[in-house]
């Protein structure tokens, strides 16, 4: 009732266009651009995307990042849109409600910043995502037991062996015992390599996880290796 009311007040927008939208649009995306998104096609579209690493047990996606994806995602990152995040969040919360059908989470983390980066920012982008798929889904956002305690640098300026070594001893759980024997979603925006979300999986796995899989928004990855 309280988001039906500000959309009265604020009415929502497309992020992608800018149309206006009626005050009761759940996702912030209109249809004409709706109808432009670049959905991944994989076998049933994504739902059952494995990714061949070692401690992250299986990724979904939503979207290749390309098209009005692409643009929009560098405009919630880098040029201060942080309400993008809902309608990100929506668009990713059906696949994951998809994932749950078969799993069951304990908690959902989204992959962190450092601290200085994320200052500079001024909000971590995977947590707003994972904030509102906490609330849409009822799995406790625990985004607080992973930190990043390393100021690495850009993933994206850097080739896939830089990616491993630089990600690498990056992040710390917090209060071990919360993680331990729990099956956790771990939340992020783009996926290309893999390495950042091995990372965390290692660490959240060392400290006891049972299980880690991953959701994330979209892939510059054109072909996922699937697990044996």
């Amino acid at each position: 009732m309280l988001g039906r009311i500000l959309n009265v007040i604020f009415p929502p927008r497309c992020i992608f266009c800018g149309a206006f939208l009626p005050v009761w649009a759940r996702v912030g995306i209109c249809d004409a651009c709706y109808g432009k998104i670049p959905f991944m096609q994989n076998g049933d579209g994504g739902s059952d995307v494995d990714f061949s690493g070692r401690y992250c047990d299986e990724i979904v996606c939503v979207c290749d990042y390309a098209g009005i994806i692409r643009d929009a995602l560098i405009r919630y990152k880098f040029f201060g849109r942080p309400a993008y995040g809902r309608t990100f969040a929506a668009l990713l919360s059906d696949r994951v409600k998809g994932l749950m059908e078969r799993h069951k989470f304990d908690m959902i983390i989204s992959v962190p910043l450092y601290r200085r980066k994320e200052w500079k920012r001024g909000f971590n982008q995977s947590y707003l995502i994972s904030k509102v798929l906490s609330r849409e889904t009822g799995v406790a956002e625990c985004s607080r037991l992973l930190s990043r305690v390393k100021d690495t640098e850009s993933q994206s300026l850097l080739n896939r062996s830089r990616r491993r070594t630089n990600i690498m001893n990056a992040f710390m759980v917090h209060h071990p015992d919360k993680i331990s024997n729990k099956t956790i979603l771990l939340i992020d925006d783009i996926f290309t390599t893999g390495s950042t979300l091995e990372e965390c999986a290692r660490v959240l796995k060392e400290a006891g996880a049972k299980s880690v899989m991953a959701a994330v928004l979209a892939s510059g990855r054109k072909s996922w290796p699937v697990k044996s």
